[in-house]
């Protein structure tokens, strides 16, 4: 979508730039009124939005304790796309971390890796068919175990990333190696499903320092392990601007509440396959340098 054609939206909707409430790689969110808000595509994804739209539809809500997105609409003209949502309580945490110091600070980071733990309360999807599978991607990459999974995601982004990797990397194969195959031997005690991104950005806080939605499920979100979420949640944190040296033993804590011991061990794997999952994102040199951190130690 060309810079034109996003105007032209928003004004028949009766917004402008200065309503944006955030924006990530899929979209833009613009505020409607109290409750509703426009989430306007940044490539045509009609058909996309509607498969999100009828999962976050299947959802038992009442599962967790914090709101999720309902779409409420989804239009497409062939060249452009957006919908209209439920509006969600709450700011970014990522936005919130700007200004969140010592006590705060810590109770925050506890509250974004307990919503992360809740989610599995949501189960598998209505009409699971069982073992693990995705759910949006392109691929729709399926397997009796989780650890096949996941390897084999991995496996396909190496592919991708490889152009980045190669001006970037001796032998990226060799690179990849350990963490494909600590990847495939990974085993998942309960199925559920995984949001995937749980990322400050795809959490919102209230002023309490408490959940109040989740928002973001997309191509990550898939049927896999249980602890996922909360290992990555914690991992995604270091990518952050605002992320400090300490932030790390809080983090390790809050998910190590809920997982017990080689919490540890179980994060730097995590953080190796995150690294490996999101190396072809070049235009962010921080994530980057970040990914390609794990590669070159691995």
């Amino acid at each position: 979508m060309n810079e034109a054609q996003r105007d032209a939206l928003l004004g028949r909707h009766g917004v402008g730039r200065g309503d944006e409430l955030g924006q990530g790689g899929e979209a833009w969110v613009y505020a409607l009124d109290a409750q509703r808000v426009l989430r306007v595509h940044r490539q045509e994804a009609a058909a996309y939005a509607r498969r999100i739209g009828d999962l976050y539809g299947a959802l038992d809500r009442s599962a967790v304790p914090y709101a999720l997105p309902e779409v409420l609409e989804v239009h497409g003209d062939g060249e452009v796309s957006w919908s209209i949502e439920r509006r969600l309580p709450g700011r970014p945490f990522d936005e919130l971390l700007r200004r969140l110091d010592g006590d705060q600070r810590t109770r925050a980071f506890a509250a974004y890796v307990d919503g992360a733990v809740a989610f599995r309360a949501l189960g598998p999807p209505r009409g699971w068919a069982g073992g693990c599978r995705e759910l949006f991607t392109d691929e729709l990459l399926h397997a009796d175990r989780w650890g096949d999974l996941l390897a084999d995601r991995l496996a396909l982004q190496l592919e991708r990333a490889r152009p980045a990797l190669d001006r970037a990397i001796d032998d990226p194969d060799a690179a990849a190696a350990p963490i494909l195959a600590a990847a495939r031997a990974e085993e998942a005690d309960l199925l559920t499903l995984v949001h995937g991104d749980w990322f400050p950005g795809n959490v919102l806080l209230d002023d309490d320092l408490r959940v109040s939605a989740a928002i973001d499920l997309g191509w990550l979100t898939v049927v896999g392990a249980a602890d996922h979420d909360a290992l990555s949640a914690a991992v995604f944190c270091e990518v952050l601007p605002t992320h400090r040296a300490a932030d790390g033993a809080v983090l390790e804590a809050a998910v190590a509440r809920h997982l017990g011991l080689h919490t540890a061990e179980a994060l730097a794997r995590t953080r190796r396959y995150e690294q490996l999952r999101f190396a072809f994102v070049t235009e962010d040199r921080h994530l980057h340098q970040w990914c390609l951190s794990g590669l070159l130690t691995s």
